[in-house]
């Protein structure tokens, strides 16, 4: 009995595994049913009445035209202009892929397409000039740069106003896109499109809890000094909205850069061997000694500074700044725990900069300059052609100064008095012109006339 079941067993074994073998053999040269090109059924078919099939339909395919929409955008092209088919790769791809596995595999993916179907996005091969051309044009109508949030300031409050989120063209997806629908009727698909963050965003801003103004120092100046009114605009322009966090460095030369021309820089007085003359940048020692004072009163470490060799008008002696591009800078680093934002704002005749920060500090800077002695003018004597001997004209000349500089330091019951620097302001000479134009003699004038 227990031969006759085994004979049996095998028997079973052994038709069922020729039903295999008979049905792996068809399939070899046949697709198994449940399997789409797109949304055409090949299932059933061989390879060369497969691609006979694809052939045909493909061509529908090629003279038919895409629609692409984005709000109230359209775009529409040639499916031929921008790419074409390949309808062996494809039919590689199917084939490869119902024959992967042993004999056992293959039966279980053919039962399994009869209830799942198999669709596969043919081969495509685009015509990239065409495309880069249409992707190009979508792309101008879609594209959105991202704004960076910043920081308002509006008199003392300070707000910061949102990112604007930027937007392009997805290229990748909408080749995938168009591939899945070219067999659709209806071949109007969505844009996809990227989204991508701006550099700053309004978390970043927040981040730095710059919430207040925590100092401020304003100057004076004569606006109907058109050049150096100009001079001091273009530097405020580029020193506005610098951050500065723990440990950086200001640098007033390398925020601003060079006084050129090509910059919009015109002529105006400057200082140049202890006389006032013409040049280009004229007056924005004025925006560096405004930002030093500025410095001075949020007691942040003031790490190069120089002064004028001739006293200014707009600061008191001792709190000037001077700077010239490439050998004499200002800087000053933030030794504080907070970020500092710096603002800077030219109205009228004035120009006045500010800190915001976390909160205000928690002491008080006042500043004090001291002469501690006064240089007489030298004076010196020239001749002029122009007088007659015996006429004197006076040039008044100006003192100098040796000045120290100092700074308080309160907070809460703790005062500190600490000097800051000894500066020395030369002194200009007063003149006096000697005349030596000879006197003209009248007697050939009175003998003529008798």
């Amino acid at each position: 009995m227990t031969k006759k079941i085994a004979a049996a067993f095998l028997i079973l074994l052994l038709c069922i595994s020729s039903a295999l073998l008979i049905d792996d053999y068809k399939y070899k040269s046949v697709i198994p049913s449940g399997v789409y090109c797109g949304d055409l059924h090949i299932g059933g078919l061989t390879r060369e009445q497969a691609e006979a099939k694809l052939i045909k339909f493909t061509e529908e395919i090629l003279q038919s035209t895409i629609t692409l929409e984005h709000d109230d955008f359209k775009w529409s092209f040639n499916v031929a202009d921008h790419l074409e088919i390949d309808i062996n790769k494809t039919l590689d791809h199917i084939f490869a892929y119902t024959q992967k596995g042993n004999i056992i595999e293959r039966f279980a993916l053919r039962q399994q397409l009869k209830k799942s179907p198999l669709q596969v996005n043919p081969d495509v091969k685009y015509h990239e000039k065409n495309l880069r051309t249409s992707f190009d044009e979508i792309n101008k109508a879609i594209h959105i740069k991202p704004v960076n949030a910043y920081f308002k300031i509006d008199g003392d409050r300070i707000s910061i106003v949102d990112d604007i989120e930027g937007q392009m063209l997805d290229e990748d997806e909408l080749k995938a896109r168009i591939a899945s629908n070219l067999w659709a009727q209806n071949k109007t698909l969505k844009i996809p499109v990227k989204k991508y963050r701006a550099d700053i965003t309004k978390e970043d801003l927040a981040a730095l809890e710059i919430r207040e103004k925590v100092a401020e120092y304003s100057t004076k100046f004569n606006k109907a000094q058109k050049g150096r009114t100009k001079n001091i605009q273009l530097a405020a322009v580029q020193i506005n909205g610098l951050i500065l966090l723990p440990g950086d460095v200001f640098s007033f030369n390398q925020v601003v850069g060079e006084r050129t021309r090509d910059k919009g820089y015109q002529e105006a007085p400057v200082f140049i061997n202890n006389q006032t003359v013409s040049d280009i940048g004229g007056g924005v020692c004025q925006v560096s000694s405004t930002l030093y004072n500025l410095a001075l009163l949020m007691n942040l470490e003031i790490i190069e500074r120089t002064n004028h060799s001739l006293p200014v008008s707009y600061v008191p002696l001792g709190r000037d700044a001077t700077v010239n591009y490439g050998t004499i800078d200002l800087k000053f680093k933030n030794n504080t725990n907070s970020n500092l934002l710096l603002v800077t704002e030219v109205v009228d005749d004035t120009i006045t900069a500010k800190f915001f920060g976390k909160e205000k500090p928690a002491f008080t800077i006042n500043l004090i300059s001291e002469t501690v002695r006064t240089i007489p003018p030298p004076v010196t004597i020239k001749e002029d052609k122009n007088l007659l001997k015996g006429e004197v004209k006076i040039q008044p000349g100006s003192p100098g100064y040796v000045v120290k500089l100092w700074k308080t330091y309160i907070s809460g019951e703790k005062e500190e008095k600490i000097l800051v620097s000894t500066d020395t302001y030369n002194p200009t000479p007063t003149v006096l012109y000697s005349g030596i134009k000879e006197v003209e003699s009248l007697e050939p004038q009175l003998a003529n006339e008798v």
